[in-house]
């Protein structure tokens, strides 16, 4: 169920409490995310995160056009993983996504078909290049850290290393 009215306005308001400074970021167009203040926990890094994740294009020149809208939108991660990743999302193909809800508790990950080991980290990357045709954040970047800050606090209770029989 997609509720963008809602969204757009609680989440002002969430990070205001949470961030000084942050309700501004959160009402800006999506583009390049910057960080409006120096992290000093966990929960701001995660905070930081969900704004790069709603917001951040990362160079992409992709459009998407949101269900019941007039005009298109640039590229973001909550272009396709809607309500912050937290229910079902649907690519602008229409292919299904799952809830990311979890999905730090499922890394690292063997593929097989690749013959490699994914981080967290190497998914964020792979996901910037290909779905959002993007320039990704470098690994060990602030960009980076944040979005998985905010993909494991969004996973807290997910039990780790299923993925391993």
């Amino acid at each position: 169920m997609h509720r963008p009215l809602a969204a757009s306005i609680l989440v002002p308001a969430l990070l205001a409490a949470l961030l000084p400074g942050a309700a501004s970021a959160a009402t800006a167009p999506p583009g390049k995310f910057t960080a409006t203040a120096k992290v000093s926990s966990v929960d701001e890094a995660a905070a930081q995160g969900a704004q790069i994740f709603a917001n951040d294009t990362f160079g992409t020149k992709q459009t998407w056009v949101p269900p019941n809208a007039f005009s298109s939108h640039a590229m973001t991660c909550a272009a396709c993983h809607t309500d912050g990743g937290k229910s079902e999302g649907t690519t602008p193909a229409g292919a299904h996504l799952p809830s990311l809800i979890g999905a730090a508790a499922k890394y690292p990950k063997f593929k097989a078909k690749k013959h490699a080991v994914y981080t967290l980290e190497r998914q964020i990357v792979h996901c910037v290049r290909a779905g959002i045709m993007g320039k990704p954040p470098a690994y060990n970047s602030p960009e980076m850290i944040d979005l998985v800050a905010y993909l494991t606090q969004i996973s807290k209770g997910a039990t780790m290393g299923q993925q391993f029989k």
